[in-house]
């Protein structure tokens, strides 16, 4: 708490030096995206300040984006919040963390084939008993959780493709260097829902969150469809670039 610097004899209200106290110290590295901030009991016996000088700081920060409040828990400086191209352009997770400055990494959770859920053979297009593989990943940034997806596609397309590096290797570099498919176009739609209890430990957030989950599949120049996926975003760490232009009449 030494990094706080609050002084009655200044003429900035008491609230504004709390708030500039915490912004400083994260410019300089003195606080991190994840770490406690220190509590209204805390605060108040350390700095005889009031309660709602506390409060309207902490507002103020969390207005700002750069603190989150969860219940039961305190204060938390926020993780760093990924800016994705994703309904703009057919960008990997790799080139979204180098725009920011942040060490992409990945985890193959679960690689099987499915042979009998129906489910995927419509999606995909497929008749039984065309395989279908799926790939679960979880990808991170700077080792944040950032984000969980789930690949389905056509097993016939991508025979092997298990055995390859997918920790190290983008998937759509995959598809293109080893089996020359190339998506040319992905048709994808969010929706809003509700974490499950495995997403929730994945992704380090409380149970019962809401989180953004995009499905996309993706096709080839002919249509043939390549991949369904679905991905689930924590709100507090994506956000997403949508350029819409009006159409000329």
């Amino acid at each position: 708490m030494n990094y706080i610097k609050i002084s009655r004899y200044l003429p900035t209200p008491l609230y504004a030096q709390l708030k500039d106290s915490i912004l400083k110290a994260l410019q300089e590295g003195t606080l991190k995206p994840g770490d406690k901030l220190p509590t209204e009991e805390e605060l108040c016996e350390r700095f005889s300040i009031s309660r709602p000088v506390i409060r309207q700081a902490y507002s103020e920060l969390i207005s700002d984006g750069i603190i989150s409040r969860i219940k039961g828990k305190g204060s938390f400086i926020r993780e760093k919040e990924i800016q994705s191209h994703f309904f703009q352009e057919l960008s990997t997770f790799e080139d979204d963390m180098k725009r920011v400055g942040m060490i992409p990494s990945t985890r193959v959770i679960t690689k099987e084939i499915l042979k009998t859920d129906t489910k995927f053979h419509t999606l995909l297009k497929l008749q039984a008993p065309q395989e279908v593989l799926h790939i679960r990943f979880l990808y991170c940034g700077n080792g944040v959780p950032m984000m969980i997806v789930d690949t389905y596609v056509p097993h016939h397309l991508f025979p092997n493709l298990l055995e390859k590096d997918l920790e190290k290797r983008p998937l759509y570099h995959i598809f293109e260097s080893d089996y020359n498919r190339y998506i040319a176009l992905a048709r994808r739609t969010v929706d809003a829902i509700i974490v499950s209890d495995e997403g929730a430990n994945l992704l380090n957030i409380a149970k019962g969150s809401a989180i953004h989950e995009v499905k996309t599949i993706a096709t080839d120049q002919d249509e043939n469809i390549l991949e369904y996926s679905r991905a689930g975003y924590p709100g507090d760490r994506n956000s997403f670039d949508i350029m819409i232009y009006k159409q000329q009449p």
